[in-house]
């Protein structure tokens, strides 16, 4: 019996290892049209949070940042910008470089490491605050273990914030006549590909490329908390919102839907 657990643990972490590695070299071909905010929009105060988002994180000043998935670091150099140490990883070394000659055109110090946000160093912890921005959660494998991370590298009285798309939304699409129509599995998290390539990266949208395996994932808004809470994390707010662009086609019904959220959550300062 522990034999035939211990392989599947060992075949789980193998695949676990296959999929970071698929979306690695997935992440790396999208890299050469992905530049983010422009050094002099940065420079002269680009809002690259949204309000809900700034009032979740609050001031910064001081605090230990840690960003994950970072891609080319815009979040990232915005809090070092307001006075954070900033530590920010993301998968493909290219967005890295982007984020480091940013960094420093505009005089700031940001870490940027190239590293799996579900197999971070050791060192890499005691974090005031752990940031993760829209369409960065669904490349995390297994939420719980994502979660359980996340609350070990924070600090006591440190917060989680995740600003991210709704998995209701990555599950619909407008079809013909402004309907809605299901096109993925709420309950079940893996997904090879977009059968909506609304849901795909703008530019794999707006290009075609890169034509290469990839693999994401859509975590419902029960399994997030859950793993949040299991993780011994106290959760702070969780808000959700409608962006009618995002259901484009829908009408005043976009509206009505919700197309982002926002979790907030804290470690306890006592166990």
């Amino acid at each position: 019996m522990r034999r035939r657990r211990v392989g599947r643990i060992v075949s789980a972490m193998s695949e676990q290892t296959s999929v970071v590695v698929d979306n690695q070299r997935y992440w790396e071909a999208l890299a050469p049209y992905r530049s983010g905010e422009s050094v002099e929009s940065l420079r002269s105060g680009a809002r690259v949070l949204n309000e809900h988002e700034w009032a979740a994180v609050g001031d910064v000043r001081g605090r230990r940042v840690l960003q994950l998935a970072c891609s080319v670091g815009d979040e990232a150099l915005t809090f070092a910008q307001l006075g954070a140490h900033v530590t920010a990883v993301d998968l493909a070394p290219s967005h890295l470089a982007t984020g480091r000659a940013k960094a420093e055109a505009l005089g700031l110090a940001v870490d940027f490491q190239e590293q799996d946000m579900m197999n971070l160093d050791p060192d890499v912890t005691g974090f005031d605050l752990v940031f993760i921005s829209w369409g960065g959660l669904c490349w995390a494998p297994d939420i719980d273990a994502w979660a359980r991370l996340v609350a070990q590298r924070l600090n006591p009285g440190g917060v989680l914030v995740i600003s991210e798309h709704h998995p209701l939304w990555e599950v619909l699409t407008v079809a013909d006549q402004g309907q809605l129509s299901v096109s993925g599995d709420y309950f079940n998290s893996g997904r090879d590909g977009y059968v909506d390539p609304l849901k795909a990266p703008e530019i794999t949208r707006s290009l075609g490329v890169p034509d290469l395996p990839h693999r994401s994932f859509v975590w419902s808004i029960g399994s997030v908390v859950s793993a949040v809470l299991a993780a011994g994390l106290t959760v702070r707010s969780l808000q959700e919102f409608a962006e009618a662009d995002m259901y484009p086609g829908l009408g005043d019904g976009a509206g009505c839907i919700p197309a982002t959220y926002l979790l907030t959550a804290v470690r306890r300062t006592q166990p």
